[in-house]
C-alpha cells in the first residue's frame, strides 16, 4: 500500500525545511482539481511571517481548504510557486515540510485510544503529562479529561468495555489540542471551533493569540467576528482573492467582508 502509495504522489525534490520558519510566500499560485474545469484556488500571492496570524474567509466552494493545502504542500501548485524561507515545496521533502506543520482540519480525526494518545499520537514525548496538561489546558478541557473514569487514560470509545465518549465540541478541541502540542512553525485551523458552545469558542481563539508570536498562524473561519485577532485578512472568492486587510478596514470597505459580517449579526 505504501509503495503505491508513493508511486502516485507527485516528485518532489530533497531540499529540507527547518524549524523556526520565518516567512512563507505564495506568488500567482494557481490549481485545479482533476476533472474539474475551473481552479480551485487561482493567482494567489501571499506572504505570511513569523509572529503573525492570517484570516482566511469566504463562502463555501472559495478554495479556504484547498490554499491550505497549497501551503502546507499536501498539494503541488500546477503554476506559480510555495516558498519556505525560499525552498520551493516542489524541490523540498514533504516529511520536512510536515514536521514543522500543525494541522486541525474541518473534518479531524477520533482515535479510539486514550485521551492521551488522542493528544502525543504521532510526537516524541517526555515521561511524565506536563505537556500533555499543558495542551489540554490551552483548550479548556481540564475540567472534562478530570471528569472521565481514568482521566488521561480513559479510552475513547465507548463502544469497548471501560471506555468513554466526548461530544462533538470536546472532540474538536482535542484535535485542537493535538496541534498545539506539536508546538509547530506553521499552525492551521480550519473552522476550529464550529463545534463549539460560544464560550469555549472564546478561549481558544485568546489561546491562539496568545501564542502567536513563535510561529506563523492561519486561521480559516466563518464567524467573522473571529478574524478580529487575525493581523491580516484576506477573502477568497472563486479561487481568488478579492479583499485584503484588517478588520476594521474591511468592516468600512463596504466589500463582500462587510456583507457578510452583516449577515452573520443578522442572523
Amino acid at each position: 500500500f505504501l509503495d503505491d502509495a508513493a508511486a502516485r504522489a507527485p516528485r518532489r525534490g530533497p531540499a529540507q525545511v527547518a524549524s523556526p520558519v520565518e516567512e512563507i510566500r505564495l506568488e500567482e499560485v494557481a490549481y485545479r482539481y482533476p476533472g474539474k474545469e475551473k481552479p480551485a484556488v487561482d493567482g494567489v500571492s501571499l506572504t505570511l511571517r513569523r509572529g503573525e496570524i492570517l484570516a482566511v474567509v469566504g463562502v463555501n466552494g472559495s478554495g479556504k481548504s484547498t490554499l491550505t493545502r497549497l501551503v502546507t504542500g499536501i498539494h503541488l501548485a500546477d503554476k506559480g510557486r510555495v516558498t519556505w524561507d525560499g525552498v520551493d515545496l516542489a524541490d523540498a521533502d514533504p516529511a520536512s515540510v510536515w514536521r514543522c506543520t500543525g494541522l486541525v482540519p474541518q473534518i479531524f480525526a477520533q482515535w479510539p485510544l486514550r485521551v492521551r494518545e488522542n493528544v502525543t499520537l504521532g510526537q516524541p514525548r517526555s515521561m511524565g503529562d506536563d505537556e500533555v496538561w499543558e495542551a489540554v489546558d490551552a483548550v479548556g478541557m481540564r475540567d472534562a479529561v478530570e471528569g472521565l473514569p481514568a482521566g488521561l487514560d480513559t479510552l475513547l470509545a465507548r463502544e469497548i468495555f471501560g471506555g468513554a465518549e466526548l461530544s462533538g465540541g470536546q472532540w474538536q478541541r482535542l484535535a485542537c489540542s493535538r496541534a498545539l502540542y506539536r508546538r509547530p512553525p506553521l499552525l492551521i485551523l480550519d473552522e476550529p471551533t464550529s463545534q463549539m458552545d460560544p464560550r469555549g469558542e472564546h478561549g481558544i481563539f485568546e489561546r491562539i493569540k496568545a501564542i502567536a508570536g513563535d510561529r506563523i498562524t492561519i486561521v480559516v473561519t466563518h464567524r467573522l467576528e473571529n478574524t478580529k485577532i487575525a493581523d491580516h485578512i484576506v477573502v477568497l472568492e472563486q479561487g481568488r482573492i478579492t479583499e485584503h486587510g484588517t478588520f476594521d478596514d474591511l468592516v468600512h470597505a463596504g466589500g463582500t467582508f462587510a456583507d457578510l459580517l452583516r449577515l452573520s449579526q443578522d442572523r
